[in-house]
């Protein structure tokens, strides 16, 4: 069979030496040069085309494995759509190697707009203490192709999925699928919000009476979608599993206290459910699974104090990268805010965190897509004091001058990074520099982040 990978980031990279390793024909493509590119088509090792389009098609390609950041709309895709060949993401493609190669394999799936990476790592963290072999891939931490050896070896697989990755992945069948929630996002990339939507749903797609769907009565996707889906569905937030009284319920036991746990945020409660009902259905035991919960602490970039000077509290949100991020973040914060909001565009509508911006004391809107949002939020009328700055330094600064001791100076962007910046880790850790350059006279203060 004659494959052509188009795109050679790491998806890319490991997808081909995935099909490689099984005696297939491999060219490789990218529509633009690099020297990382040509870099990756070294190592590889095998035929590579650099500035394509569609006419590479006419060399009888059976199938093309598309890299995540790549558009539908590309030019070659959009060719392949229309006359073929079948196209795969790199997730649908490992999924498929290890359908021939290791059957039995379970598999738990996690997608949503925010919070998969983090319910992902709630779940793995459960399946550890519970003693549960299991491997870790997608989205946020690596190419599923690059490591079918050790999920064979495991046995289970914890899936992290992005709209991308399912928008070429037909039916999968996940024993277990969990959608968190689908809010506008990725614009740029999906033709519409309700093309964004569906692939979110595809999730779902293939599973059977004795599979799992996980959806949250929060969303209007995964709740409008309940009583169609053909596996067991539980609705977290309603019927016994939700948040009640500042405890954790699952199936109306208690997990774990809102007090005994080392973070906070009624998104992250929400998430610790899903991970709990993935993971009880994986096999994991409830001490697992209560100390997994009990043991838990947030990656970086999400809601990290990052530094406290003059009673003010600087917090890292920098993986927020769309307004529901943005309006959880808010709703978490007991104090009032300065929010740095602001990045590399991608074509979102901000009216969800109109209702929480009386929060603010004031909103700095920086980068790329900081004009569009500055006037945005002007015409709305929501009384907030408004600032437009250039960049991401400069919104620091502004910041900093706004704000009040048992403030919170709060980057939660709402945009991806790529204006000034790799990604929303180096973001995150050039705010953490530029928060700790701020000198003011430091007057501890308590209670500023959250409950």
């Amino acid at each position: 069979m004659k494959w052509l990978v188009y795109g050679l980031g790491e998806s890319g990279t490991a997808a081909a030496q995935a099909l490689l390793a099984r005696n297939e024909h491999v060219t490789v493509a990218d529509s633009s040069v690099s020297n990382s590119s040509r870099e990756a088509a070294k190592r590889i090792g095998v035929e590579a085309r650099f500035a394509t389009g569609p006419e590479i098609l006419n060399k009888g390609f059976d199938r093309i494995v598309a890299s995540p950041g790549i558009r539908p709309r590309d030019v070659l895709l959009a060719a392949a759509e229309k006359n073929g060949p079948p196209i795969l993401s790199e997730v649908a493609l490992g999924l498929e190697l290890l359908k021939d190669e290791a059957p039995s394999v379970r598999v738990a799936a996690i997608t949503g707009t925010n919070g998969k990476t983090t319910a992902v790592d709630m779940l793995r963290r459960m399946l550890t203490a519970s003693g549960i072999s299991h491997a870790v891939a997608g989205n946020s931490w690596r190419a599923l192709t690059g490591c079918l050896d050790e999920v064979n070896v495991a046995g289970t697989l914890v899936l992290e999925v992005s709209s991308f990755q399912l928008h070429y992945l037909r039916e999968p069948g996940f024993e277990v699928a969990a959608l968190l929630n689908a809010r506008p996002d990725h614009l740029n990339w999906h033709d519409s919000f309700e093309e964004y939507v569906d692939d979110k749903l595809r999730v779902f797609a293939g599973q059977g009476p004795g599979d799992l769907a996980l959806v949250s009565a929060d969303d209007p996707a995964g709740r409008d979608a309940a009583a169609s889906l053909a596996a067991e569905t539980l609705v977290v937030g309603k019927d016994g599993t939700l948040v009640q009284d500042g405890k954790l319920l699952l199936k109306g036991r208690n997990l774990a206290e809102g007090g005994e746990l080392r973070f906070v945020g009624r998104h992250n409660y929400e998430n610790a459910l899903f991970a709990a009902a993935a993971a009880e259905r994986l096999g994991a035991t409830p001490s697992g699974i209560r100390e997994g919960l009990l043991g838990y602490r947030l990656k970086p970039h999400r809601m990290q104090v990052v530094g406290e000077h003059g009673g003010v509290t600087y917090v890292d949100d920098s993986k927020a990268t769309n307004p529901a991020a943005v309006a959880a973040a808010l709703a978490s914060l007991e104090g009032p805010a300065v929010l740095i909001i602001g990045g590399s565009e991608k074509e979102t509508d901000f009216a969800e965190i109109l209702p929480v911006l009386a929060r603010c004391r004031a909103v700095v809107c920086q980068g790329e897509a900081g004009p569009r949002i500055a006037r945005y939020l002007e015409e709305s009328g929501v009384g907030v004091d408004v600032r437009l700055v250039p960049d991401l330094a400069a919104a620091v600064k502004e910041a900093g001058r706004l704000s009040r001791p048992g403030d919170v100076v709060l980057l939660s962007p709402g945009c991806a990074s790529f204006d000034q910046f790799a990604g929303y880790a180096q973001r995150g850790e050039a705010f953490a520099e530029l928060a700790a350059e701020v000198r003011v006279p430091a007057r501890p203060t308590r209670g500023a982040v959250g409950r």
